[in-house]
């Protein structure tokens, strides 16, 4: 019931009462060295992806995520886990494996999950070079990465890199639900 409370708090006032940041920081999982990532930005867009170590469907999407940093090398891309029920050890061990090209940033008691509404994993935020959300939701329309029929963070970027206004302001994010601190 707990969990219902939050998900409806969370849904209502995430969109329109925390639409921008002036940064993204956080200790990377991997290195364990502190990054922080500012607004206005260098870089046109900054993807900042929720990903957990766990969750079957955000490990699905991570090689989708490795394709598309590598596609869009003019942005930047971020992870963020936030899930407090994921040992430091075990999430370190797993995006250590996974290999991702960019770092995952540890979101210590859900700050940046709760300020931004994020609920599951996968689940993406993409912000234009001032820190304002354009685009929020799923990375695609599919559990399982390699098999959707709908790629919206892709769409995005295609937009982004024609000059364009992303066809896709919100897409629906599937997966895990993020374990906040307080719900252990």
């Amino acid at each position: 019931m707990k969990h219902l409370f939050y998900v409806i708090l969370l849904s209502f006032f995430s969109w329109s009462a925390h639409a921008s940041l002036q940064s993204i920081q956080g200790f990377d999982v991997v290195t364990e060295k502190e990054q922080q990532l500012q607004f206005p930005s260098e870089k046109s867009a900054t993807i900042a992806v929720f990903i957990s170590a766990k969750c079957p469907c955000s490990a699905s999407h991570e090689d989708v995520l490795k394709n598309l940093s590598a596609e869009f090398k003019e942005f930047s891309f971020v992870g963020i886990h936030s899930n407090s029920d994921e040992p430091a050890d075990i999430t370190k061990k797993h995006f250590e494996d996974s290999k991702l090209p960019f770092p995952v940033l540890q979101d210590k008691k859900n700050i940046l999950a709760n300020k931004l509404g994020a609920l599951k994993t996968p689940h993406v935020f993409v912000f234009n070079k001032d820190g304002d959300v354009i685009y929020q939701g799923g990375v695609t329309d599919s559990h399982v990465g390699p098999s959707a029929k709908k790629n919206y963070l892709k769409d995005v970027l295609e937009d982004l890199r024609a000059g364009k206004t992303p066809r896709h302001k919100e897409g629906k994010a599937l997966g895990c639900y993020i374990q906040r601190e307080d719900e252990e």
